[in-house]
């Protein structure tokens, strides 16, 4: 059921499950629980869409370099930020996750991995990819071929896959406009948390276990709020909160001289599967490489600078349509139809060679994609000097890029430059390779691609975490964090799909706990014994 505060006078209500944040992780969640016959409230800042691409309530103030994810890949509205991602999900590499930093293994969460890809229409199978670096693999050690996950367009906003859930009388209850300023603490729990609306609404929300998956810059703000507003005695003795934050860092490090585009373009073109999931070739540094002991993990993918305007950039801003749940411009219409020759070739590619066609005229690229080293200078705090319409003080973030950055994408060019060379695709494309002061200086101002992390991470402790391994605050057990901020590191993935087997796995724990049914030292022991046959 959905209601708009701002449409609505004074209210409270009280529930079982709070969630703050109606976005990707959050809106799962919610639904997780109430199929589980919780009473759920789910609490969202903005509307049912967001048209533009910049909130107003996302404004932060910079201390350092321009986190270009503060402004941008932020949503605020039923979906959040599903409602414009690419799509790509594909879990971290167990290695990943051994080490130091990680309170939690691989196999503790992998086994939400088949229930994630049933419900994006994934089909399931292997993400490795054989045949394509090297005839021996024993040539090209360094790196393994993986191939992502997109879900069908369709399927990428949540609010579209879990419409009839979060629109049904049972399920959890959404108020839109509704933007969390006050957080009340009493006998070490957060029992009440309030929210208000543009028109100057507000509701009271009572719940025993509430869960915070605003995103991962939000969710440290609200944290940060609701510490200062109850003594700063929860998280702030410890100086962890907002501490570590990071991103991944992408620069452009090489072009292609493709000899045989058919050729480069059916084995390293986008694969099509069915139910229009779509699949993308990477390279990550292989769980035995003798690199991981000397740089973070990493992944290259091949993408392509085509011109705006073109026939394929109308076809990609028809199907962003689809998944904004908007109907498409005219002019998508206009441009398709002068690029009727391209148009027919995509689609025999599409059909017959289950590819995606690269435009002729497109630059092929090579990217790389580095883990951010964590340091604890590179925080969001409050801001003593500017607030948001509700007098809640922005997120301050102090963040920069450091040299060991820039030396870790040098030697993870060097390993990958070595690889394509030893590879078959050596045979059809030559690695033009960019200079490294070049791609190092761009490394520093990118500003990070929207993987946002650290600031509320997991830990086996409160002097060194925010959070525990099950995901709840340290200095409150009934709060629980559901964003890439407690990641401990990035890895050398895309971070959504290790979020959300996580996030269905403190739903589980939080299900486990609130059952009426049976003793709490009984359900947290089959609680256990699920992840035992997981990680056999």
């Amino acid at each position: 059921m959905i209601l708009d505060l701002a449409k609505t006078g004074n209210t409270s209500c009280e529930a079982d499950v709070l969630v703050i944040g109606a976005g990707t992780v959050g809106l799962i969640i919610a639904t997780h629980l109430s199929k589980k016959g919780l009473n759920v409230v789910v609490l969202e800042s903005g509307g049912l869409r967001q048209d533009a691409e910049e909130h107003p309530l996302n404004q932060v103030v910079y201390r350092n370099a321009r986190y270009a994810g503060a402004a941008h890949g932020r949503f605020r509205c039923l979906g959040g930020t599903s409602t414009r991602w690419g799509g790509a999900m594909i879990p971290f590499l167990p290695v990943d996750m051994a080490r130091d930093g990680w309170p939690i293994s691989y196999g503790e969460v992998a086994g939400y991995l088949p229930e994630v890809e049933r419900l994006f229409g994934l089909w399931p199978g292997p993400y490795e990819v054989e045949g394509i670096l090297s005839p021996d693999s024993r040539a090209a050690p360094d790196h393994i071929a993986r191939l992502a996950k997109w879900p069908a367009f369709s399927n990428r906003n949540v609010a579209n896959l879990l419409s009839s859930e979060i629109r049904s009388e049972t399920g959890p209850t959404i108020w839109l406009n509704a933007t969390a300023t006050t957080f009340n603490v009493e006998d070490g729990r957060l029992r009440e948390v309030v929210a208000e609306s543009p028109e100057n609404t507000s509701i009271r929300v009572h719940a025993k276990e509430i869960v915070i998956a605003a995103g991962a810059i939000e969710a440290t703000r609200l944290l940060l709020l609701l510490d200062v507003q109850n003594g700063g005695g929860i998280c702030a003795p410890d100086d962890q909160l907002g501490r570590f934050f990071y991103d991944h860092l992408s620069v452009m490090i090489a072009h292609l001289e493709v000899s045989d585009r058919k050729k480069f373009n059916r084995t390293a073109g986008f694969r099509f599967e069915k139910g229009g999931v779509m699949r993308n070739l990477r390279f990550e540094l292989s769980e035995t490489s003798k690199l991981r002991r000397e740089i973070p993990p990493c992944f290259a993918h091949v993408a392509f600078q085509d011109r705006p305007g073109s026939g394929f950039d109308a076809l990609r801003m028809f199907f962003r349509s689809v998944q904004q749940r908007r109907l498409p411009e005219i002019a998508m219409f206009r441009t398709l139809a002068t690029s009727i020759p391209w148009l027919a070739q995509a689609i025999w590619w599409r059909f017959v060679e289950k590819r995606l066609l690269y435009p002729a005229e497109a630059e092929l690229q090579v990217h790389m994609v580095i883990e951010q080293v964590p340091r604890a200078e590179n925080r969001i705090t409050l801001s003593e000097t500017r607030r948001d319409r509700y007098g809640v003080p922005l997120a301050e973030i102090d963040w920069s890029v450091g040299d060991a950055d820039v030396a870790n994408l040098a030697r993870a060019t060097d390993a990958l430059q070595k690889t394509w060379g030893q590879s078959r695709l050596a045979d059809i494309s030559r690695f033009v390779r960019r200079p490294d002061g070049e791609a190092g200086a761009e490394l520093t101002k990118g500003g990070g691609i929207y993987h946002p992390g650290g600031s509320t991470r997991m830990g086996r402790a409160p002097s060194e975490a925010v959070v525990d391994k099950d995901l709840r605050l340290f200095g409150l057990p009934n709060v629980s964090v559901a964003a890439t901020s407690v990641l401990p590191r990035g890895g050398g993935a895309n971070p959504t799909m290790m979020l959300i087997m996580l996030g269905l796995r403190c739903a589980d724990r939080i299900a486990v706990q609130s059952s009426p049914n049976s003793s709490t030292l009984a359900q947290l022991s089959g609680f256990g014994r699920n992840f035992a046959v997981i990680e056999k």
